[in-house]
């Protein structure tokens, strides 16, 4: 009974103190977002560290008062124990902080895994699919311009197009075969993916390379066809279609489609309840290493057998 007195004793003990250090680094973790600070890693090294520091501290105790040599079992036993406890606390605390202390938190939360999510999605490189895709829709963009400007009757040359009355088909057909001219020649350059541009096709990176891309084809479409009459035709929509390439971003299409995949916690207590488990289990894993260390230290572990002390009693004797 007075050894079961003692367990429970040491470990309440640091269990307690395992809570709070959690808390701790929930506080910080809640200031860090409050001054929009990026000391996530940061936190989560100090975690690591405090945890690994209470697991040993404890175990230390509970072996230093433990009547007999402490097991490997017994030494992890301890540190699922301490990790419980502080678990618990957590869950309690994380339950009362996002219900009182921080009740937007839960969003913020979300809102910085979304960010950090975004941020590392544009480091992926563009697929074949998506490079595809882009070509297709840039394209198809260029032609609704070019359709625009060739069949809108009720469209003044003032304002950059022309209605059939005014329109000779000649011009007509040069301004298709320019818009179709220049297709090719832009997404040939985006599809043969240059290896001095590698960098440019991450999905980050993309969407200013293949504006910059348009506009230095657009140059050199102007250059060989200079003199023509329907070269600012073709000029006129190859820019306006360049302003626009940025709702084709594949970075933000990409994202649309694979956000759902961050987690999203609407409830406190189902967030707590999560946040609780995974302590526990790094707990139990920094539990493994903490007990291994006790157990292969100088002074622990198993009782001493009959027969090893009878060996030492020989030697004793011999000596």
């Amino acid at each position: 009974m007075q050894n079961d007195n003692n367990f429970w004793k040491i470990h309440l003990k640091w269990g307690i103190i395992a809570g709070i250090m959690l808390i701790g680094i929930e506080l910080l973790k809640m200031f860090a977002r409050k001054v929009d600070y990026a000391a996530s890693q940061i936190l989560d090294l100090a975690m690591i560290i405090g945890f690994i520091m209470v697991l040993y501290q404890g175990v230390k105790e509970f072996k230093e008062s433990y009547p007999e040599r402490l097991s490997f079992a017994k030494a992890f036993l301890s540190c699922i124990v301490i990790s419980v406890i502080g678990a618990v606390i957590l869950f309690g605390y994380d339950v009362l902080h996002y219900s009182f202390i921080e009740k937007d938190g839960l969003q913020k939360k979300y809102d910085v895994a979304l960010e950090n999510y975004k941020k590392n999605l544009a480091k992926d490189t563009l697929t074949a699919a998506e490079l595809t895709a882009y070509t297709d829709a840039a394209t198809a963009m260029m032609n609704e311009r070019k359709d625009a400007l060739t069949t809108n009757d009720n469209c003044l040359k003032t304002e950059g197009c022309l209605s059939d009355d005014s329109l000779q088909q000649q011009l007509k057909n040069e301004i298709n075969s320019g818009i179709l001219l220049f297709e090719k020649y832009y997404t040939d350059k985006l599809l043969s993916k240059p290896e001095a541009d590698k960098e440019k096709y991450k999905l980050g990176n993309f969407t200013p390379y293949a504006k910059r891309v348009m506009m230095e084809t657009l140059t050199s479409y102007i250059e060989q066809n200079d003199g023509k009459t329907s070269t600012p035709y073709v000029q006129g929509i190859v820019q306006k279609t360049n302003d626009s390439l940025v709702t084709l971003d594949p970075l933000e299409k990409r994202f649309d489609e694979t956000k759902s995949r961050v987690p999203r916690y609407d409830r406190n207590g189902q967030y707590a309840a999560i946040s609780a488990v995974i302590y526990l289990l790094y707990g139990m894993f920094f539990g493994l290493f903490v007990a291994m260390f006790h157990y292969r230290s100088k002074n622990a572990i198993e009782p001493v057998t009959e027969e090893e002390d009878i060996d030492d009693d020989a030697e004793t004797t011999d000596h």
